[in-house]
């Protein structure tokens, strides 16, 4: 049973309006008392069968009451507004608990208005806010579905009521930063649910069509579910020095649970065409020194630019300004006295210049084309460099790439030295092997 704070002593040094707390409270109100009558009680058990629309509650002679009630005629929004506003009134606050049609676990559910006008005086208004959670208490907050606060009677009519549904089941307003970035999510979305179609007709491994499997069986849902997934490795033709490997097909079984770590694809692997292969065999036996390569969008394949050669001083020339490309470099240069030939590998991305699509298939393809050059050419690359401007491509920036300078040692804090001469004030717990004695 809720209780409200009789009125004491004190009143004039209530506190300001629109505080609505028990420690605030306490400066008017001092001798705590029942805040519903038997009478109101009952007749809340009564109206939870379903057999009353409208139940208004007001506070009279420090106690709850029964202010008004109103029977079933029709369905709840026609009723509203006639059952509704007419009980509200400009200079008394109350509360308002109206039936609504739908049910939940605990039977009908209710609407509960704290109706708390301007022109009230502020005890009133103090009063009515402190007791307002016990009011849904003692009714019971399972069967209240939704809560209104109402100053004039356009706040609590059915138009703001439906407001206000709408209003709680609108997504949160967002910024124009939160809406730019919306925005690219679901254009990201809508070029990977195109690359994944089925008319893309593309295996993750550069195989078309991809390969079919039939799933397996359901299985019980206490334990893990095991999906199947078919990874088909395919090489490249080999040159005739390069590594071999056999071709095979690999059948692994994850089993899906909430401690599991799933297994992901490293991303898309287009075909290397013949004349792409035989450069970069070329570039292995240091025949050429620069390999430029691109992504052919409509035939899935990745395709040889040109070998022209190349100086350091001509590698910004080389980099467009409108499309990504790829790039192996052969370094020449003198490090420590020695003279070194070290591959550079260098991803060229002009920014935003690129379309969606663009951007994602290179930067999806360019880790299974390291793979395929390192492990099937067994080509070394010394580094791997990522660039949107050719601008960046010097002398001095490649060699610090490539040959990234050592930090400096760094001496380790050193403790200073305390006051000399003066040792503070003496110890109230004396050490081992102490006498005690002043010294």
């Amino acid at each position: 049973m809720g209780f409200l704070l009789r009125e004491g002593k004190g009143n004039e040094n209530l506190p300001a309006a629109g505080v609505c707390s028990v420690s605030c409270c306490r400066a008017g109100f001092e001798e705590p008392i029942p805040i519903s009558t038997t009478e109101l009680r009952d007749f809340f058990a009564k109206a939870r069968n379903g057999s009353v629309r409208l139940i208004k509650v007001i506070i009279e002679e420090e106690q709850l009451v029964l202010g008004a009630h109103k029977e079933l005629a029709r369905r709840w929004d026609v009723d509203y507004d006639a059952f509704v506003l007419p009980l509200l009134d400009e200079q008394q606050p109350c509360y308002v608990l109206y039936r609504l049609d739908s049910q939940n676990a605990q039977g009908y559910e209710w609407l509960f208005i704290s109706w708390s006008p301007d022109n009230s005086p502020v005890r009133l208004k103090m009063l009515y806010a402190a007791t307002r959670a016990t009011v849904k208490k003692e009714f019971g907050g399972g069967h209240i579905k939704d809560e209104m606060f109402g100053t004039v009677k356009e706040d609590v009519s059915l138009s703001g009521y439906q407001k206000h549904v709408s209003s709680c089941s609108a997504p949160a307003p967002l910024t124009a930063a939160e809406q730019e970035l919306q925005q690219i999510r679901i254009n990201e979305g809508e070029v990977a649910q195109d690359l994944l179609s089925p008319a893309s007709s593309r295996d993750v491994v550069g195989l078309h069509p991809p390969s079919m499997l039939v799933p397996p069986p359901p299985c019980s849902q206490t334990h893990p579910i095991p999906v199947w997934v078919l990874l088909t490795v395919s090489p490249l033709p080999h040159p005739q020095d390069a590594c071999s490997q056999d071709s095979s097909t690999e059948m692994v079984k994850t089993e899906i649970s909430v401690e599991s770590k799933h297994q992901t694809l490293q991303g898309l692997a287009f075909p290397l065409q013949l004349d792409a292969q035989q450069a970069i065999q070329a570039l292995k036996q240091k025949k050429i020194n620069y390999i430029q390569l691109k992504l052919d969008l409509e035939r899935e394949t990745i395709d040889l630019v040109h070998t022209s050669p190349t100086d350091i001083s001509d590698l910004p020339k080389r980099i467009p300004q409108d499309s990504a490309r790829y790039h192996f470099f052969l370094y020449k240069h003198s490090h420590e006295g020695d003279y070194l030939e070290s591959v550079v590998f260098i991803y060229s991305m002009p920014g935003y210049k690129c379309s969606i699509k663009e951007r994602m298939l290179y930067s999806s393809c360019k880790s299974r084309l390291l793979d395929t050059v390192e492990q099937e050419f067994c080509l070394e690359i010394a580094k791997k460099i990522e660039i949107d401007d050719g601008a960046e491509l010097t002398a001095e920036f490649l060699y610090d790439e490539v040959h990234p300078k050592q930090h400096a040692f760094k001496q380790a804090f050193a403790k200073p030295k305390g006051p000399v001469g003066k040792r503070g004030q003496k110890r109230l717990i004396k050490g081992p092997g102490e006498n005690g004695e002043d010294s």
